[in-house]
């Protein structure tokens, strides 16, 4: 069997280099974690996808995975030099393992975190993770501008980690029994959709711009939301709704 190689991500490559140049106590947008922090974060993700995707290429059964609690410790423990490789190295292979399994079968599926997810979608997810997580110890840039921007990020984030993201927004919602709907609004693009339904908090993408209050935001200003993140530079958000549903809203994407 040839396997198709995949190539490591712009925003793999753009996270790595920034590295080189960020000091590792240097505290994050991403509460409670350094840059230190977030390198250990993204390399056990990754050695945790290729923990999974080991046993389902032998035919095993695939392992529970692993908290961040779990998996993150060893990696925090390493010095900061040895982490960065070692980011190198998880990512390489894990982009490896992946090119593997969608070679034997593209829209294989495992058990990830509770769920079912396609083997395919770890790849944009990375993407997202390498981005924002730049983000967190660079800030504004130009170059997290371009990378966060990208439609395919914002459409990864709402079409798998909706539900997810709003999370731990929704147990400090201060109104959560209340319906609730505005639209992130970003020019030349589908609206996503805050709802809050029944009792059900999720994203949605919209093609159709519907009468109701929103928020207007530039593309990546947009994407740092969605992920409980806000923008350093002011006038990057524009609020069109009252003060009550804009405090709200900044609860439910506060972060997961």
């Amino acid at each position: 069997m040839v396997t198709t190689s995949i190539d490591r991500s712009t925003e793999a490559e753009a996270f790595l280099d920034a590295r080189q140049y960020t000091a590792p106590d240097i505290v994050s947008a991403c509460e409670g974690w350094t840059a230190h922090d977030v390198t250990a974060h993204l390399a056990a993700a990754a050695a945790e996808v290729t923990r999974h995707l080991r046993p389902y290429l032998a035919g095993e059964e695939v392992p529970r995975t692993r908290t961040f609690e779990e998996r993150e410790p060893p990696f925090r423990a390493l010095d900061d030099t040895t982490l960065c490789r070692r980011l190198d190295a998880e990512e390489a292979t894990m982009r490896t393992v992946i090119a593997q399994v969608l070679a034997d079968d593209p829209d294989a599926v495992i058990p990830w975190t509770g769920r079912r997810m396609v083997v395919a979608k770890f790849l944009p997810h990375l993407r997202n993770e390498f981005a924002v997580h730049r983000w967190d110890f660079v800030g504004d840039d130009d170059t997290g501008t371009e990378l966060l921007a990208q439609p395919e990020l914002t459409e990864h984030a709402v079409g798998v980690l909706g539900e997810i993201l709003l999370r731990l927004g929704r147990t400090h919602d201060p109104d959560p029994d209340q319906d609730f709907a505005v639209a992130l609004r970003s020019e030349n693009a589908p609206d996503v959709r805050v709802v809050v339904e029944s009792g059900r908090a999720s994203l949605h993408l919209s093609g159709r711009r519907a009468d109701e209050p929103s928020i207007e935001l530039d593309a990546a200003a947009r994407t740092l939301f969605i992920w409980g993140r806000r923008p350093d530079r002011r006038g990057r958000i524009r609020s069109h709704v009252t003060q009550p549903v804009l405090r709200r809203l900044d609860a439910l994407l506060s972060g997961y």
